[in-house]
């Protein structure tokens, strides 16, 4: 679509001081172009939930995303919408909700603050550096691929994240990560799934150090590792 004039910008809020049960708009185009401009109200229903999400039909649950929750009707098409505060200003980016018979009313949208993060770097055509480790991740659930691939699990394990696989030369080679090694803390925050890990690695840059809790063989090691750059 082509803009031919700009008649005014939103202003940016800031969804850290809403409170709960303030009152929320969106702005979107439900159901395609026919609706566009929909304007639809409701409030602020939590902060700071986070939820897993699938970016595609062969991915499950495989990312978590902070995101503010509120009861304003999102549907196809207000993603990448604005969710604005009473004043009009824009606390959040309109994403995804919940979608079952038994589930009314649960909307999501990512906090402003997370999604102007990147905006400045974006402007100027600069890539986006995401951190990288260089592992291939298996959830403890996933019993059949962990047997298919010669995995075994102590039966004293029942949290983390199981190392698949290590490619070569990247930061998890370089400190002596290993197939069948669990990964339980990053940074002394506990990882319980694929999600979690992906979740808080990406809070760090490349060249970023963190400490990474392993285990192996019944005992626990802990390593440092320096992220190297995913676009590298």
């Amino acid at each position: 679509v082509q803009v031919d004039k700009v008649v005014t910008v939103l202003e940016r809020g800031n969804s850290e001081d809403m409170k709960l049960g303030s009152t929320v708009f969106t702005i979107g185009a439900p159901v395609g172009t026919d609706y566009s401009g929909t304007v639809t109200k409701g409030i602020l229903s939590g902060k700071d939930r986070i939820v897993s999400v699938s970016l595609s039909s062969y991915d499950t649950n495989d990312w978590m995303v902070r995101v503010l929750q509120t009861d304003a009707a999102i549907n196809p098409g207000n993603s990448g919408g604005p969710l604005l505060n009473l004043a009009g200003q824009v606390i959040g980016i309109n994403s995804l909700k919940l979608v079952e018979s038994e589930i009314e009313g649960m909307g999501f949208a990512i906090p402003i603050e997370d999604a102007m993060k990147y905006v400045e770097k974006l402007e100027k055509g600069e890539k986006i550096a995401r951190p990288m480790l260089g592992v291939e991740l298996l959830d403890l659930t996933e019993v059949f691929t962990l047997y298919r691939m010669g995995i075994i699990i102590d039966d004293d394990v029942d949290t983390g994240v199981v190392v698949a696989s290590v490619s070569d030369d990247t930061p998890a080679d370089k400190i002596g990560l290993k197939k069948g090694d669990i990964i339980l803390k990053i940074n002394d925050r506990e990882i319980t799934n694929k999600a979690e890990l992906r979740y808080e690695l990406y809070k760090y840059s490349p060249g970023d150090k963190i400490k990474i809790a392993v285990y192996r063989s019944g005992k626990i090691k802990e390593y440092q590792a320096t992220l190297a750059d995913n676009n590298a």
